[in-house]
């Protein structure tokens, strides 16, 4: 099993932490769609006045639930409509949807990154002019159309690389910070993704797995123990894992080539150098730090599932 670390725009600005308050929130949600990330939605919600779900029961402050219901919608239409000049109005939009799509989901990363109490370590020094944050979403079958955000994008001209053998050519840029164009007709599996263009080229950690929109992609269902130290030994139980080469990423960490003989259990280490950048001192107490879990295959990326990890 092959251990590397993940690199990802949140440290340009943020310790590593606030990637477990990121990586949650990678797929667009609407009503009837279940889910942890459906969770972190909520309590988003609920952290502004204006656009609390409930103020009592089931999706209130401290009661947020893992379903995407009509309060859920009418509240996010809410956060729309207050942050429309970001949400709204680049995409020529008057009124709120109730959709958690692109725009929407960069906003709320954005005030959660804010919220996010965190523990100082040094950001990694990036040295790319041309630098990849994150897709609008993870995974897509050819044809999807998605936004690829980042920094140092050309006006025209980029090209986005699917591995070394695939590409889009002369993709445009209106803003410098994102690039939306269509998945190519590629054969299905896990790319790394990247771009260059006349600036340079981007790094090479992001991710898309191309689907064929018939597999059913990869599901979380449970996960023992939920918590504990590093060392720990983490089944995850659910469907739609492969046989061989699938990929666990856990806040910076990514574990990978894990088999699952069954296709429906998968069985990892969280290795004993997870967050090892943090310090801690004999007399301090244990500090819980929830990091999200998620399955990537050939299939497609699971839902995710939360981990409390012991420090």
């Amino acid at each position: 099993m092959k251990i590397h670390s993940l690199v990802i725009a949140i440290f340009l600005t943020t310790p590593v932490f606030v990637f477990a308050a990121t990586d949650d929130l990678i797929r667009s949600l609407k009503v009837g769609m279940r889910g942890e990330d459906v969770r972190v939605l909520q309590v988003v919600l609920n952290n502004d006045p204006e656009t609390r779900i409930a103020v009592s029961g089931a999706g209130s402050p401290g009661k947020e639930t893992d379903y995407f219901g009509p309060a859920t919608k009418r509240a996010l239409i809410k956060f729309q409509e207050k942050y429309r000049e970001e949400v709204l109005v680049p995409v020529g939009l008057t009124a709120g949807t109730g959709f958690f799509g692109e725009k929407t989901r960069i906003k709320v990363i954005e005030l959660r990154t804010k919220g996010a109490k965190t523990t100082a370590i040094k950001s990694p020094t990036i040295k790319n002019d041309v630098f990849v944050m994150f897709p609008s979403q993870y995974s897509g079958k050819p044809g999807t159309t998605i936004t690829l955000s980042g920094s140092g994008f050309t006006s025209k001209d980029n090209i986005i690389y699917f591995g070394a053998d695939h590409a889009v050519e002369k993709a445009s840029s209106w803003n410098g910070r994102s690039i939306t164009f269509n998945i190519p007709r590629i054969p299905k599996g896990n790319y790394h993704i990247w771009v260059k263009n006349a600036q340079g080229e981007s790094n090479k950690d992001a991710f898309f797995v191309v689907t064929d929109g018939v597999t059913p992609e990869p599901v979380i269902e449970s996960m023992a123990p939920a918590q504990g130290a590093r060392g720990s030994v983490v089944t995850l139980t659910g469907s739609g894992f492969a046989t061989t080469e699938n990929t666990i990423r856990a806040g910076g960490m990514v574990l990978e080539n894990i088999s699952s003989p069954d296709g429906r259990t998968l069985s990892f280490l969280i290795p004993k150098d997870t967050l090892a950048a943090t310090t801690t001192s004999a007399s301090s107490k244990v500090v819980s730090v929830p990091i999200w879990l998620y399955v990537v295959n050939e299939n497609g990326v699971s839902s995710g599932k939360s981990f409390t990890l012991e420090l």
